[in-house]
Order: C-alpha cells, then structure tokens, then sequence
C-alpha cells in the first residue's frame, strides 16, 4: 500500500494549490481525482483579494508559476496557454422590466469600480488543469479515474479504499484534505452537510446558467444612448458584468475565444424553486429584460443550461481528527463578488501553513489544533453570506444600492490595505473584512437599514442621503476611492494599493 504524507481529494485549483505548495514544502503528497482533466468547473472569475494571495504565496514559497496565474498581464505574459479573459472591472447594470434604453428612467443605473490591475477570468477547464500539472512537477503524485470508496480514520494514519480503472488502489496517509466541493466526501460519509433551515443564513438563491458564443456589447448598447457620456474607463467587455433587477442578477464573464459564461442568480423569496426546465425559465426570466436579451437571444449555446437548487448549505464540521475541508467543500454561497477562489486561495495558505508548522512538523493530528481554521471559515460565511443577501434585497431600489454595493469594495481594500494578503491563520484579517470589529459592527447597521426597506415600494430621500453620508463619513477609514462621492458619478477608477512584499 502506498504511503504519503497527505492525501487530497479533488483537483480544482484549491486542491492543486495545496498539494503543489506542500510537495515544493518535501512533503509527499497525492491528488485523487475522480474524473479528468481537462473539465468544466465553477468559479471562474478573480478579484483583487485573490492575485495579491496569489502573488504572496508564490514569492513565499517560491513557486513563481502561480504569480504566473494571479493575473490576466501574468498569464499572457508567461506564454503558459491558460485560456482566461481580462477582468478590470466590476459593472453593475440594474435594469427594469420592459427597459429598451439604458437612460429610459433617467440617468444610467450604473456603478463601476476598476480593479487595482487587471485580475482574471479563469476557464476553469484550462486553469485547473495547469495548476494539478505544476503541482506533478513540484512532486505530487497524480492519480485521475481514481474513485474513493470509503475512508478508514485510524489512530496513526488514514487508509483510502479507491479504485482506479475498476481495480483496487489503496492508500495511506497521515492526513487528509477534501477539496471534492458539493458533494463533499468526507460530509457526506460523517453527515456532517446542513441545509435548508438547519442552519442560520437569511440568503436563500439559486442558479441557471451556461456558456454563451458571440454574446453582444454592452458598450453598443450604452453608446446608442446620446444622453448621457459613457464614462466607463474601458470596453465593459473587460468586466464581470452584473445585469441585477428586482430579485435576481445575471453574470456575464467573457474569455478571450468569444466564450461568455453567464448565469442568473435567483432571490429564493421571489423566485421560488419550481420544476420548469432550466432553459424554458431562464429565458422566461431574460425576455422580461430587453437590453439583455438583445445580447443573448439567438446566440449559441455551448453547454445545456444547468439549474441548480438552493445553493446555500454549510458543513456542521470542516476539519476533525486527521482531514480538513477546502471551502467549495465546506458550504456553498453565492456567486455576488466573486468570492470562491479568493476565499479558496486564502483557506489554503491557513492550511498549509498550519499543516506545515504544527500538524505534520509535531504530529499533532487532532480536531483542537484545526478549530481556528474552521472558525475563520465559517466566520467569513456567515459574513458574506448576509451581504449578498443584502444586495438581493438593494436591487429594487438603485438609490440604496448605490451605497451599500460599495461596503465589498471597502472591505476588500480594507483587508489588503491592512496587508491581509500577507497573513495566514490570523483570525483578525479575514474574507471582505469579516475579521474586523468596527468594520462588521457599522456594515450590520446599513444591512438593517437596507433591509428595513426591502418590502417598500419607494424610499424615501432622507433614507437614501442617510446611507449616502454613511458611506461617506461613517466608513471614512475604509473608505479609499471616495465612494458615495456624488462627485464620482458611481465611476471609481484605478487606484493602487497599499504597496508591500507581495506587490
């Protein structure tokens, strides 16, 4: 029976990123995967919180061909064939029902924040591929068509029963790393997986998407407005593009091939889950929307349209004696901010850093050692979790939306201008912010506020000035790109941050 120092399940980015940096740390370790490369996955878009842990982490240990991932720029600049697309902005659109021009109800519904470089769209076929490739030449142990049939927990080591091609494959290591995602493995042979109202997060949301050849411009369909100048710092093709309405949004993340993914996130309360095929109601829902339907209808679809339930479940226990859960493993969330892969990246530098300078380095394989990492994990959910359901319930009213989309902003600038990129297991630098007192206390005030107004079918001016000038004074010292200055005209362009040893 072969033996390895850790095991992990899954070779998504997450899973691939640990076992690369834990083989360039002399471990020796393993990647099981169920299927092969290359395959579809979600979680395709990047963020600033991401390169700069990206970037940290490759200098760290150095590993460059993941600053050679962090960025678009780095990317193409490496010659390594990851097919990706440019994201240097977040664009929000939000529109109403029969709208056919984008200033029909006044001013454009629009808010654009620039990111600090230009971060990436990752084709995940592509990304994940590459990253499980550089982890084999740094050391790991490959093995794909590998199933994991059941996992025997001892006293001093780990024994996976697989198969491989239908023959017996058993294994042995001191300890495990379960990065499978949804259906998590080692949830689901302890039940360890809550859902529904067993656990306590008011975002309740769903999903249908797919990918998309050829979509139309955005910038075409602003341009034909002669009303208002289009102030957008460059083509909206280089964003992740949120087209939001009354109780749900739409994704548009563009590659570099003409291929969009898109998807339309669904506010549960207003969009019950029903047993419509995905396809029928996702266009049932966009034909309401004539400015994105124009860019969508009769384009060509490359996938079927994949519908999911509610996304929301948390893991009652994400580490224990000898294995510990990666986050797409641990819950599930929302794809509103793009929070996956950096939450992933940052959960792996806690998690090697962890393994690395107590668990395996003292033999200390026990739940008590981990609690930490689980903490900040379910920390940060339950954080995030609450904001976007915030910002389902903002959408019907764009003048308080136009504050409260900005609290992500300052909590992420808030967290690298801290030099949060730079920290491991530290429960004070976390996900948007989450491990910042002063910062969760004053969001929880405009989250009560946004809310209170949910139900309402107009709000008024007073509210939305006392949000604006909370955005403006109360949050000042997170406030780095003077958002809900009325000066900006919800365009905020670059800005660098806080230069350090991961810049």
């Amino acid at each position: 029976m072969a033996q390895y120092d850790v095991a992990v399940i899954g070779s998504g980015m997450g899973g691939s990123a640990c076992a690369l940096i834990l083989s360039k740390l002399g471990y020796k370790v393993i990647i099981i995967e169920r299927g092969t490369h290359p395959r579809f996955a979600l979680g395709e878009s990047g963020t600033p919180a991401l390169s700069r842990k990206m970037r940290f982490l490759s200098r760290k240990y150095e590993i460059p061909e993941l600053d050679e991932m962090s960025t678009y720029d780095n990317i193409k600049a490496s010659g390594n064939g990851v097919l990706c697309g440019p994201k240097e902005m977040f664009q929000y659109f939000v529109h109403q029902k029969g709208q056919t021009n984008p200033d029909q109800f006044g001013p454009f519904r629009e808010i654009i924040v620039q990111t600090p470089e230009v971060d990436a769209q990752y084709n995940r076929a592509a990304s994940d591929k590459r990253l499980m490739e550089v982890a084999v030449q740094y050391g790991a142990v490959y093995t794909d068509k590998t199933s994991v049939e059941d996992i025997v927990f001892g006293e001093n080591q780990v024994d996976l029963q697989c198969k491989k091609d239908g023959q017996d494959y058993p294994l042995s290591a001191k300890f495990i790393i379960d990065a499978t995602g949804y259906n998590s493995i080692i949830g689901k042979k302890n039940n360890l997986k809550l859902q529904d109202a067993e656990f306590d997060t008011p975002l309740r949301s769903r999903c249908i998407f797919t990918h998309f050849k050829d979509i139309g411009s955005f910038d075409e369909v602003i341009n034909n407005s002669a009303k208002y100048p289009d102030r957008s710092p460059v083509p909206r093709s280089r964003a992740t593009q949120h087209h939001c309405f009354d109780g749900g949004w739409l994704w548009f993340i563009p590659f570099d091939n003409g291929v969009t993914s898109v998807g339309v996130n669904l506010d549960m309360d207003l969009y019950p889950m029903n047993d419509k095929d995905g396809a029928a109601e996702f266009w049932e829902i966009i034909e309401q929307y004539p400015l994105v339907n124009d860019m969508l209808k009769g384009r060509e679809t490359l996938m079927p349209f994949i519908k999911t339930g509610r996304l929301q479940f948390m893991n009652k226990e994400l580490v224990g004696d000898r294995w510990a859960m990666l986050p797409a493993s641990a819950y599930g969330l929302d794809a509103w901010f793009s929070t996956g892969l950096a939450a992933t990246f940052m959960s792996v530098h806690r998690l090697v850093e962890m393994l690395h300078g107590t668990v395996l380095s003292k033999d200390r394989y026990e739940r008590a050692v981990l609690l930490d990492y689980e903490k900040a994990i379910k920390k940060e959910y339950f954080h995030v979790a609450k904001m976007v359901n915030g910002m389902y319930k903002s959408f019907k009213h764009f003048d308080l939306f136009k504050s409260y989309c900005f609290m992500c902003f300052m909590g992420t600038e808030s967290y690298l201008e801290k030099g949060g990129a730079g920290k491991g297991m530290d429960l004070q630098h976390l996900l948007l912010s989450s491990g910042d007192e002063d910062f969760v206390e004053k969001f929880e005030w405009l989250y009560d506020e946004v809310i209170s107004h949910s139900d309402a079918n107009e709000v008024s001016q007073s509210a939305v000035d006392m949000c604006n000038k909370f955005i403006r004074e109360e949050m000042m010292r997170f406030n780095f790109r003077r958002y809900g200055d009325p000066e900006m005209h919800g365009v905020h362009g670059r800005r660098a941050l806080h230069m350090n040893e991961y810049d």
